[in-house]
């Protein structure tokens, strides 16, 4: 019904789903020094990690570089976060990270021929999402096999494009190091736990009602302006910008009425209410002039379709060019630091 193009930045930024693994062997390859996610440079004078900082990310280098599955680089951040200070627990949090980034293909690769098994698929439909492994029957090396990748805090997830997949479990990231890191990651881990937990789209469709996506947006800009040189500021912004073009124009059959195209008055009550309720913030300006666009049209968002062939056409021009020209007004409304621009130091997470 709808023209949508694209695929969301959160899911490649959350999940490296089985599709994308081809070609990777049975056993997952030892892991490499993290060189993958870059992070944005934090104010403060560079070159004072105290000594006992530096040893234990040596220590979770060296686990890492042997570790064949996750489970054995978390195990070690599990004994170890509570010696180290924010700073460093931050950048070992960070490196965790990047850490998944390279074993997740392999993980969905080895997943995606375990589900190509005769009954394997069936199992795992059988005990939804989230799944409790342990009811799995007459099956113990999958059962083992799945727990141990939970073990390794991660979360098995099915997309209605792709299937089960692996992908990081924030909310349990959050439980087990969340109190031993800095402020902003740990807003950052609340933020992507919250996304972990729920899927905000997925298939062409809005999985969270708008006013849980409205919260997820303002806590998304919590994070923005409250730590411009945040560590995972750019990712944060690119979460922002996948909420706010679903929270704007992702409409589908729940928002339009297609007798007279006009936008429902219930989709029109969340923009006056976050407007209403939180009329300081960024997000709040950019609904306020999206709804005088509305207000002009007298609440009309699309031109009617042509007979026989589709019942919603293009949107009004207005409407069009306002949709066309949010990013920009997000881009403008969170600039990127100077830092973040070319100045400072490189980019590192070490």
């Amino acid at each position: 019904m709808m023209k949508r193009a694209g695929k969301m930045a959160v899911q490649a930024l959350l999940a490296v789903t089985v599709m994308t693994a081809c070609g990777i062997g049975d056993e997952p390859s030892t892991v490499k020094k993290p060189q993958e996610r870059a992070v944005s440079p934090q104010p403060g004078t560079p070159g004072s990690e105290p000594a006992g900082g530096k040893s234990l990310l040596k220590q979770l280098d060296a686990t890492a570089s042997r570790a064949k599955e996750a489970r054995e680089i978390t195990a070690f951040l599990d004994a170890s976060l509570k010696k180290a200070d924010a700073k460093t627990a931050d950048k070992m949090l960070l490196r965790l990270e990047q850490y998944y980034d390279q074993l997740l293909p392999a993980v969905n690769a080895r997943f995606k021929r375990m589900l190509e098994q005769p009954g394997t698929a069936e199992k795992l439909r059988e005990l939804g999402v989230p799944a409790d492994f342990q009811k799995i029957q007459n099956d113990d090396a999958l059962k083992q096999w799945l727990l141990q990748q939970a073990e390794g805090k991660l979360a098995l997830d099915c997309s209605g494009e792709n299937g089960f997949y692996w992908k990081i479990d924030y909310e349990a990231l959050k439980k087990a190091y969340a109190s031993y890191l800095s402020d902003d990651l740990k807003a950052y881990l609340a933020i992507r736990a919250a996304e972990s937990n729920k899927t905000f789209f997925d298939d062409g469709r809005l999985l969270i009602e708008r006013s849980e996506l409205a919260d997820r947006i303002l806590q998304a800009e919590s994070y923005l302006t409250g730590y411009p040189s945040g560590h995972r500021r750019t990712e944060i912004q690119a979460l922002y910008v996948d909420y706010m073009e679903q929270y704007i124009h992702g409409y589908r059959y729940d928002a339009v009425d297609e007798r007279t195209m006009k936008l429902l008055p219930s989709v029109k009550r969340s923009y006056e209410q976050l407007v209403k309720q939180h009329p300081d913030t960024k997000t709040a300006q950019i609904v306020r002039d999206y709804m005088e666009e509305i207000n002009q049209n007298q609440d009309v968002i699309y031109h009617p379709g042509k007979k026989g062939e589709n019942i919603i056409d293009d949107p009004k021009r207005n409407i069009g060019e306002f949709w066309s020209g949010l990013r920009s007004r997000i881009d403008a409304a969170f600039p990127a630091t100077k830092r973040q621009r070319g100045g400072g130091v490189p980019n590192k997470a070490e």
